[in-house]
């Protein structure tokens, strides 16, 4: 009970605030009586004290010492029987009482200080009890705007009657997602200045703080959640000093916001399971194109945009560091804040405990993943290392599952290898020629060359295959070969003539010419 509203009681009209009237805010608590000289070692905040004054009226440095101890640990004040040992309360007194901001009270002379004292406890304890039912009847309809369903701002605005003081709700990123009626029109602006002035990242903002949010004073405090990537938090505005009251009320609407925000959590979660089912049955063929395409609609997916895919995952940095299953959504929760906190056009999913990214080409997906990794260092620390596989190949995404196989075999070269991002590169044509077995190769260049592989003299034999391969590379542009094997163009053209009469085969036919550059590719 504060002190202005203990002094307005009728039962204590008797009671004299003569001294430290600016410091009337002064919370209430308990009171007692002054009967040793030694309660300087038993002081606490929100006691008020009364006294006779005979410890002090011979010894007024005592008195002195006494009123800072108390105005330093918090005491609501100290009350002093009139007329008993102190005739006059000395000004050294009265002065530094109002230096100090510290009530000092003269009780009735006629009244005994035991009476004077069960006066204040009765007050106090009827303050208590009012107190208390009317914090449990504000918790009761909290309680029921939130088991209703009520709406953010409605239940805020309740919220700032009760607290008498402006509130908002920020998300993890530091923006304003809701706010009391009055300042509704104000969430931009604030979220702008939270937002230039914050120092830290939101997501290990464990504990209250007070920051300047434009002309006013925002005191954050952090709210529970289900998963600390999902980070909330209440702002109440020039909430400096907290009354026991408002401390109630504010861990009220704390927990009830808490509970509000678990709920959110669960149907989020929920929508990140159902997406994961979705993603995985489009990865294996479970699920039709015109199902998948009405489901992307949903998402606000392109379905005309190409897109990028990538997958990552963990490693123990060292030997005897485990892996938690866990960890995969919180490689997800971290990426999903990473991707709103900088507006990604990107999309995520968790399939064989690894995250999936599907990237919209309008991103660079080297810079994002460049990017998205040394955030997730930083969250994770050295005991892990991070391993990115991206897709070289951008294609619509219904074309996901081609794209998907390309980044998990770039995932697994970024296993094997010191690099924590590796892009899918396609393998060349000689590349895919070497899987050919060999006995199949070489019967198939048999078929093909043979007549050419016969002839005896090697430098001949040599001549035609390197004319007729170049001939075959170059679209056939006959003078292009001759600057490269610097010969004259009739000199091609009569190798030419020799190797197709040798291998009595007609260059013009496009089947023809595929076949024989193969078995050169071969060879």
């Amino acid at each position: 009970m504060q002190m202005m509203n203990l002094l307005k009681a009728n039962e204590l009209k008797n009671i004299k605030l003569i001294a430290g009237a600016n410091g009337i805010d002064r919370d209430t608590k308990l009171i007692g009586m002054i009967e040793a000289p030694d309660i300087e070692s038993y002081l606490f905040a929100g006691q008020l004290l009364v006294t006779t004054g005979y410890h002090y009226y011979q010894n007024i440095d005592r008195l002195t010492e006494l009123i800072k101890k108390m105005s330093a640990v918090g005491c609501a004040g100290l009350g002093i029987k009139a007329n008993r040992y102190f005739k006059k309360i000395p000004n050294e007194i009265i002065q530094l009482a109002n230096s100090l901001n510290f009530p000092l009270l003269l009780t009735p002379a006629k009244e005994s200080l035991s009476q004077t004292v069960s006066s204040l406890i009765k007050v106090v304890i009827k303050s208590d009890v009012l107190r208390l039912s009317r914090a449990i009847q504000q918790n009761q309809q909290l309680s029921q705007l939130a088991l209703n369903n009520t709406k953010y701002n409605i239940f805020l605005d309740q919220c700032a009657i009760y607290l008498k003081h402006d509130i908002v709700l920020l998300d993890s990123h530091f923006r304003v997602r809701f706010t009391n009626q009055a300042i509704y029109d104000q969430r931009e602006k604030i979220s702008i200045d939270l937002r230039n002035t914050a120092q830290g990242s939101y997501l290990s903002l464990n504990k209250e703080t007070t920051v300047n949010c434009g002309d006013r004073r925002l005191r954050i405090i952090p709210l529970m959640v289900m998963y600390s990537e999902n980070k909330s938090f209440i702002g109440i505005f020039d909430l400096e000093k907290l009354t026991s009251m408002q401390q109630l009320q504010l861990q009220q609407v704390q927990n009830i916001i808490s509970l509000m925000n678990s709920r959110t959590d669960v149907r989020k979660e929920d929508a990140s399971h159902q997406l994961n089912d979705f993603f995985n049955n489009v990865l294996t063929g479970r699920i039709s194109i015109d199902l998948t395409d009405q489901h992307l609609d949903k998402l606000n997916i392109n379905l005309q945009e190409n897109c990028y895919c990538a997958i990552c995952g963990l490693q123990p940095a060292t030997n005897g560091v485990l892996l938690f299953l866990n960890q995969v959504e919180q490689i997800r929760h971290l990426s999903d804040w990473f991707i709103d906190e900088y507006n990604i056009r990107a999309t995520s999913f968790v399939s064989q405990q690894q995250l999936v990214l599907i990237i919209s080409d309008s991103q660079n997906p080297e810079h994002f993943l460049s990017a998205l990794a040394l955030f997730l260092k930083k969250m994770f620390g050295n005991r892990y290392l991070l391993k990115i596989g991206l897709s070289h190949a951008k294609l619509p995404v219904n074309q996901l599952p081609s794209l998907y196989h390309e980044a998990k075999k770039a995932y697994t070269l970024a296993e094997q290898s010191n690099n924590v991002i590796q892009q899918f590169r396609p393998k060349e044509v000689s590349e895919l020629l070497q899987l050919i077995p060999k006995n199949e190769a070489n019967s198939f260049v048999i078929e093909i060359l043979g007549p050419l592989l016969q002839i005896k003299n090697k430098q001949e034999m040599d001549d035609l295959l390197v004319t007729l391969k170049l001939y075959l590379y170059n679209h056939q542009q006959i003078n292009l070969v001759a600057q490269q094997l610097f010969i004259h163009r009739n000199t091609v053209v009569y190798r030419l003539k020799k190797a197709a009469d040798i291998l009595q085969l007609n260059y013009k036919d496009p089947e023809v010419a595929q076949r024989l550059l193969v078995a050169l590719l071969l060879l």
